[in-house]
């Protein structure tokens, strides 16, 4: 009570400037640093944007959802950004031009969907769907690095054009209600349905990443919800990260990184689907209460 009267006497500006100071949290320079490194080898190996990584992080260190959210989208666009570039210069774009500009579009497009679909959905309905799908399509990508072939063989042959405008749209739909880059869902579905190894399709994942985050950076800065300064100790860190990330990219067997980007995602969603019944759960128990 005592440090409530305290903050009253220093007045209403004060005020909005401790909370405004609480809401950015407390993140040392030794994690963030470490976070950093993470997130790039993640962006740099399976071009995962970092989000899933920096939101939750930023959010258990105190800062508000909102202000995570903020500062995640700015690291996933640079950290892509960056990751891009690395793959460029180790491999360019393997798959050509008219793919990536394909995946983009249909990303965009399913951005601008899935925001209209996320006021329609209920939140454990949305987590259980995505988790499903993230895990059956993982496991079919790991069966492939296994050499197990029990979900059937595929024959690698390269994806359809029509193909990257659909695993894009579905990408950026999924982007559109989490919050995701998404890139790496279209590399996921290249990997599990048409054979694409993963090392190639990097590139494009990273590029629809960007694409798919720079609106909501935008957005985010305007409104002051950006940790400019975090970010100036996480990139550091990241940037290396990306470069050894990218390099075991480019070095690891087709079939080991199969297992380890399928591996990662079955992960994701056993998370996902926990999650979503922890929301389904409480939803239910506030029913109960309220009757």
């Amino acid at each position: 009570m005592a440090s409530l009267i305290d903050r009253l006497r220093e007045g209403p500006g004060k005020l909005k400037a401790i909370e405004a100071s609480e809401a950015r949290g407390h993140l040392s320079r030794l994690r963030a640093a470490g976070l950093g490194l993470l997130a790039g080898v993640l962006n740099g190996l399976i071009a995962l944007g970092g989000g899933v990584l920096i939101t939750p992080l930023l959010v258990v260190a105190g800062v508000s959802p909102q202000i995570a959210v903020g500062t995640s989208l700015a690291a996933v666009t640079m950290l892509s950004c960056i990751g891009f570039t690395a793959h460029l210069l180790l491999g360019g774009i393997v798959l050509g031009l008219a793919p990536m500009i394909a995946a983009v579009v249909g990303g965009a497009a399913g951005s601008v969907l899935g925001s209209k679909l996320l006021a329609r959905l209920t939140p454990h309905w949305m987590l259980m769907l995505f988790a499903t799908i993230q895990i059956l399509v993982a496991i079919r990508l790991v069966d492939q690095g296994l050499g197990t072939a029990l979900l059937g063989e595929v024959i690698p042959g390269g994806a359809p054009l029509w193909a990257y405008v659909a695993l894009g749209l579905f990408a950026g739909t999924l982007s559109g209600i989490f919050g995701v880059g998404g890139g790496s869902l279209v590399l996921l579905g290249l990997a599990a349905f048409y054979g694409v190894p993963v090392v190639e399709g990097l590139a494009i994942a990273l590029a629809l990443n960007v694409t798919n985050a720079l609106a909501g950076v935008a957005q985010h800065a305007r409104q002051g919800r950006v940790l400019w300064e975090k970010l100036k100790i996480l990139m550091p860190t990241a940037v290396i990260g990306i470069g050894v990330g990218a390099a075991m990219a480019h070095e690891l067997p087709i079939d080991a990184m199969r297992v380890v980007f399928g591996g990662f995602f079955m992960f994701m969603g056993v998370m996902l689907a926990w999650k979503g019944w922890a929301v389904a759960k409480k939803s239910r128990g506030v029913s109960a209460s309220a009757h």
